[in-house]
């Protein structure tokens, strides 16, 4: 062979009487040829038949041709019987192989004949049954993962020996039951990977004490698990993470949840802060866990890390819609800089009302401007010193400053305050207060009602603790919203609390 000849065969332009010498000439160039696109029958079968009288060097020309299209189907129901097994195995893929030839290949000394057996793009039913029983673990994992694999050979490949195979079945939800309770955790993982919440429910209680933490955390993780006694026995699991996952679970009991409050480790901390169904009482403790861990400075000297979770755990304290109010302001008092700043605090429902005044106007004082302003400004000021709390925050919500009005998002504002903010035509552009509104627990029952009928306001009302169930049932019944599922949730956790405890 020479590089002319190798040349020539791979040309578009060259004739088909040249590309016919070339074929019969030598290995090399006869391999090209048998690969060309667009290669006539009569010349694959000429070169089939040189190829078939040649020695070992001619292989390469024959697994060019069993893979090519041109090829008859005669021909390759012999190269799916040729000595070679490199031949045999490219024959197997070929689509045009006959069914004829197809079983003996199943049953064929090579695995890895077997094996291209099992992945070619279709098989027959017969040789499937032969192939899920192979002895070879290659053949039988390629079989599993086959897209068309009948459900009954992935029934009989759930048991396999071999733990990838296993793995597999699992992954594409035909092992029955077997994947739960298989010797193997990650086989485990996989099945409470991709079980829904009712179907696990009949195995929670035993996969709650699973030997392998990762499949308890996944058992505690909300979407798995919404059994309160299951939930109750992962909070108090030996691993941070288990307790992490039951921490955040909204489904998670009240007792639980406050004792979880106390826990030593920071994750489980910040998963409390962080779930919106954690009550008062779970928050109140919280916060104490936090006075007495970083309250003298004991974070000072952590690292990086130790700080950005102390700066998440306060946020998440600080933010919370259910923290009660004279605990935000023991958080307050600890002086836990940069992590608290009044303007945020405006927007929290929670805070105690002299603090919200005070909060208000030493936010805004540097941009008071114009005589209204000012004098609504001084008003207040002087106000909050003799005057009651309500009467205070009701005259902000009334003010011409924006960031006194945020005062609507406070639970201690007085509910006709509200009521005639959210009425006012002057305020019907105000998205921003009436957002807050929709937050604050005192905000009247008729006015949230009514939001929710009209489908407004949904994001922001589910952030109320206090969100009434006739509400919460308005919102679940209205098909064009995403936020139908969430009501529904909380709906479904206040349902179990008032079973067994209190209302969350």
């Amino acid at each position: 062979m020479n590089d002319d000849d190798v040349a020539e065969a791979w040309r578009p332009a060259t004739p088909l009487s040249r590309l016919r010498e070339l074929g019969a000439q030598a290995p090399g160039p006869a391999r090209i040829v048998a690969s060309r696109i667009g290669l006539p029958a009569e010349l694959a079968e000429e070169v089939a038949v040189r190829a078939l009288a040649g020695g070992p060097e001619w292989f390469g020309v024959l697994r060019s041709l069993a893979a090519h299209p041109a090829t008859s189907v005669e021909r390759l129901a012999e190269l799916a019987a040729h000595p070679e097994e490199s031949v045999r195995r490219v024959a197997a893929v070929h689509r045009a192989t006959p069914k004829a030839a197809i079983k003996p290949l199943a049953q064929d000394s090579s695995a890895a004949v077997r094996r291209a057996l099992a992945g070619r793009e279709k098989l027959p039913r017969k040789a499937a049954a032969l192939l899920v029983a192979d002895a070879s673990v290659e053949v039988r994992l390629t079989m599993a993962r086959r897209i068309d694999a009948r459900p009954d050979h992935l029934r009989a490949l759930a048991c396999d020996p071999d733990v990838r195979i296993r793995r597999v079945v699992a992954a594409l939800g035909h092992a029955g039951d077997a994947d739960l309770t298989d010797p193997d955790p990650g086989v485990r993982r996989t099945a409470v990977h991709r079980r829904a919440a009712p179907e696990l429910t009949p195995w929670l209680a035993a996969l709650a004490q699973d030997p392998d933490t990762q499949v308890r955390e996944l058992i505690a993780q909300q979407h798995h698990n919404r059994t309160p006694a299951v939930l109750a026995l992962l909070a108090a699991d030996p691993e941070p993470c288990v307790r992490a996952a039951a921490a955040a679970n909204a489904f998670t009991p009240v007792q639980q949840l406050t004792a979880l409050a106390a826990d030593p480790s920071m994750a489980v901390l910040v998963a409390i802060s962080r779930n919106t169904t954690a009550p008062p009482e779970a928050l109140a403790r919280l916060i104490d866990t936090i006075a007495r861990s970083f309250g003298d400075g004991a974070g000072s000297t952590a690292g990086q890390q130790q700080e950005e979770e102390v700066q998440r755990l306060v946020y998440g304290a600080l933010e919370h819609p259910a923290t009660p109010p004279e605990s935000l302001r023991a958080l307050h008092a600890l002086d836990l800089w940069p992590y608290f700043h009044p303007g945020n605090a405006m927007d929290q429902p929670n805070w105690p009302p002299d603090l919200m005044v005070e909060f208000g106007l030493t936010y805004c004082a540097s941009t008071v401007s114009g005589a209204a302003e000012q004098a609504s400004f001084a008003a207040i000021d002087e106000a909050r010193r003799t005057d009651a709390p309500g009467d205070v925050l009701a005259a902000m919500v009334r003010s011409p400053i924006y960031y006194l009005r945020r005062a609507v998002g406070n639970r201690h504002t007085p509910p006709q305050a509200l009521a005639a903010f959210v009425r006012d035509p002057a305020r019907a552009d105000d998205t921003s207060h009436l957002d807050a509104v929709a937050k604050n627990p005192a905000t009247p029952v008729e006015i949230l009602l009514t939001w929710a009928e009209a489908g407004v306001r949904h994001y922001d009302m589910l952030k109320n603790p206090a969100l009434p169930e006739s509400v919460l049932a308005a919102i679940s019944a209205c098909p064009d919203t995403p936020y139908a599922a969430q009501a529904r949730r909380l709906l479904e956790v206040r349902t179990l609390r008032a079973g067994t405890e209190t209302p969350c």
